[in-house]
């Protein structure tokens, strides 16, 4: 039978910071015109390429000078608050950043006495809340898409963060070959035995059960650096789309193999006990720090914040949060597994502006 369970819209977030902000978002004209130009880029060559780009792995980056048109009416518009009470901000950051970045701007509103919301959400709200120019700032753990790419719109890299391969604790792999891991989630390998280094025997039968989060389907990086469409993960896989489920899913079954950020990994089996495992790829463990940072780790989350340029929806405030968080991303706590941009700069990823568009050569 058939497990896979179609992807559904997450949770309605629960927001709260410095002035909670009760936003909702939803597909608009604007962005129903950015898939259909999203489905006519799709088709062209991106400028950049990621190192580890390989038959079946996607593309890490989208090219920063590809610019959704959204029309003059749109572009002339200023930003307009959904917050219950007026404020001189509104950020919507995805549920990884929200934490991590909560404190800090909390710091900064206090700091120079303005009052800030903050929604907690995730990737497609923030999407969403800047179609409609209802923020100054959105948050992602992704990097920017083609319909992301909004006219004035200019993304800073706040650092990334190691996507972790997780199997069951007793599994007894320990490190898997990337092309062997790309095989495990799509049709070819259906044995957890048929893998050498596993250390399965032939004589036990031992199914791979593929767990996958197609999140961001429209963006770059992320699960895509594994296989790059739906379409070449396995029929048989089981799709969750929490990443609690996930979690859950890959401790609760033997022959499970799934994926996820440190920090959710370890929050999760804080909060709900749910233990996992991660494994090393090509002899690299995600929680080595220095290697990700040199581009030895070859599965990754990007973590981006956004600001709006010239025009009626700039405002030198958001300048000034999003040059103070950039700032302050050393002094992440180490818990969030961000690594911060500032070491990526040492070690020769490349970068447009303040945006993160490549891995080191």
């Amino acid at each position: 039978m058939n497990e896979r369970a179609r992807h559904i819209s997450p949770r309605t977030p629960h927001p709260t910071g410095v002035c909670a902000a009760r936003t909702t978002s939803h597909m608009s004209a604007h962005m129903l015109w950015g898939l259909l130009f999203f489905l006519i880029m799709s088709a062209m060559p991106f400028a950049s390429a990621s190192g580890n780009e390989t038959l079946l792995g996607g593309r890490a980056f989208s090219p920063p000078d590809q610019i959704i048109p959204m029309g003059e009416d749109w572009e002339r518009q200023g930003i307009t608050h959904k917050t219950p009470e007026p404020v001189d901000l509104a950020v919507a950051l995805d549920q990884q950043l929200y934490p991590a970045l909560g404190p800090m701007i909390e710091t900064f509103a206090k700091e120079r006495g303005v009052r800030i919301a903050v929604q907690n959400g995730t990737c497609g709200i923030s999407a969403g809340l800047l179609s409609e120019k209802a923020v100054e700032m959105g948050g992602f753990c992704c990097p920017p898409g083609v319909t992301d790419r909004l006219p004035g719109l200019k993304f800073h890299t706040i650092g990334i963060g190691a996507l972790a391969l997780i199997v069951h604790p007793d599994n007894p792999i320990s490190d898997i070959p990337l092309d062997k891991a790309r095989a495990l989630f799509g049709p070819d390998v259906r044995d957890w035995s048929e893998l050498p280094m596993s250390g399965y025997r032939s004589s036990l039968y031992a199914p791979v059960k593929a767990i996958a989060r197609l999140h961001c389907k429209a963006r770059p990086g992320h699960w895509r650096l594994i296989l790059d469409k739906e379409q070449d993960f396995g029929w048989e896989i089981t799709e969750v789309s929490a990443i609690r489920d996930m979690i859950q899913q890959v401790s609760s079954q033997p022959g499970a193999i799934g994926y996820e950020t440190l920090w959710h990994i370890h929050r999760i089996k804080r909060d709900e006990g749910n233990t996992v495992k991660t494994v090393k790829v090509d002899g690299t463990a995600p929680e080595n720090d220095e290697a990700v940072i040199r581009g030895q780790y070859p599965l990754y989350r990007v973590f981006n914040i956004t600001t709006w340029g010239e025009g009626p929806a700039h405002k030198a405030l958001a300048d000034e949060l999003a040059d103070y968080l950039i700032a302050q991303a050393d002094q992440i706590e180490r818990k969030y597994a961000i690594l911060p941009v500032s070491k990526l700069r040492k070690n020769g990823w490349r970068f447009d502006g303040n945006e993160l568009i490549s891995e080191p050569n």
